[in-house]
């Protein structure tokens, strides 16, 4: 059982990652976009070093996982946030 649960799930956390992102991307306009992209790479910089972080201790088997899964879930957490007027 605990081996059908890993396998799953990268799968099921890119599912919901990739329905979160259709989703900020219907709603999104076109003059928010530069302000969306740095908020976006700001997201991924750190999803990825959350990942390593996690990738380190027990909780993810390797590395890879740890960093693409912490990018994947950094652009989402980038694009789910409002851009901010200067």
């Amino acid at each position: 059982m605990k081996d059908f649960i890993t396998a799953a799930l990268p799968w099921v956390m890119m599912g919901l990652a990739l329905a979160v992102l259709a989703a900020s991307y219907a709603r999104e306009k076109k003059e928010d976009q530069k302000k969306r992209n740095e908020l976006q790479l700001g997201g991924m910089a750190l999803g990825m070093l959350l990942g390593v972080a996690l990738g380190t201790t027990v909780l993810l088997e390797n590395h890879a996982l740890g960093i693409s899964l912490g990018a994947l879930w950094g652009l989402v957490i980038g694009t789910a946030v409002e851009p901010r007027d200067k």
